[in-house]
């Protein structure tokens, strides 16, 4: 197997993912607070510096770097590397698993999404050693933002969709569970990826807000940080998916099938029309 740079990233966000889960899983401090809530950084350098300087530090780290690893674009490596075109001059130009998946094909749909899934997974639980919940939602936010505004690639990239699936499973399954089956539903009826995004998008505030009354009883409200981080990502997808909703409300959006003879009796159909036309 012939290693790129593509295959390289994908392993080592994998790594890095599953280090920064068993480390934050495993460790304690002083023996009883977990550092899946509290992280384990900030705690341990606390000593050793100023409380300001190293607030300012952690913060730093659960913004650069995340964003740093947000921006690595899987769409656009594996497109230029397997193919030797530019995925954001092709299909919808969009950077993402959905324009892969029609331009290139099943296979290279799934390594998209393997690795936007875990470079996303990294981030968070990076941000989650450093300084706990806070600094998981921190990451979460600058992952995806990254994701749709690339460093690497001038700030064009995706429509943030994957990676801001992986975080809702990352940070809450539960949430992530209700939000899929709102995917679901809208994709399977209408078969618009961009509708059933936009709807998992629309919901996942709410979702974040009642969801965390429902399960305390109405004696709690969401944590700041995971309602900021909904309502992020409920206005940034819906936003970058714009000409999606203008395309479907002009009848131009395209549909996706998930069997291969539907693929091809959609596209025969299409050709069938543009011949017609």
């Amino acid at each position: 197997m012939k290693m790129t740079l593509s295959r390289i990233l994908t392993a080592f966000y994998g790594v890095l993912f599953v280090l920064f889960l068993v480390l934050t899983l495993t460790l304690k401090i002083e023996d009883s607070t977990s550092v899946y809530m509290t992280g384990y950084l900030a705690k341990i350098l606390s000593p050793h510096m100023n409380a300001d300087l190293l607030l300012v530090l952690s913060y730093a780290i659960c913004v650069i770097l995340p964003y740093f690893i947000g921006s690595t674009m899987f769409a656009i490596l594996i497109s230029k590397e397997k193919y030797g075109r530019d995925i954001r001059k092709l299909g919808s130009k969009n950077a993402g698993m959905t324009n892969m998946f029609r331009v290139y094909g099943k296979n290279a749909g799934i390594a998209t999404a393997v690795g936007d899934s875990l470079k996303t997974a990294a981030a968070i639980f990076l941000g989650r050693f450093v300084l706990g919940e806070v600094g998981a939602y921190l990451a979460a936010l600058f992952a995806v933002l990254g994701h749709m505004a690339p460093l690497w690639f001038g700030f064009r990239g995706g429509k943030g969709v994957i990676s801001s699936a992986t975080a809702m499973l990352v940070l809450d399954p539960v949430y992530f569970a209700v939000c899929l089956a709102v995917f679901c539903l809208v994709f399977f009826t209408t078969h618009w990826v961009s509708m059933g995004s936009i709807a998992g998008a629309f919901v996942y505030p709410a979702v974040v807000y009642y969801g965390a009354r429902i399960r305390s009883g109405g004696a709690y409200y969401a944590s700041p940080p995971a309602l900021i981080f909904a309502i992020f990502v409920g206005v940034m997808v819906i936003f970058m998916h714009r000409q999606n909703i203008r395309r479907v409300y002009y009848g131009e959006e395209k549909k996706m099938y998930l069997s291969k003879k539907k693929r091809l009796a959609a596209a025969e159909a299409e050709k069938q029309l543009k011949n017609e036309k």
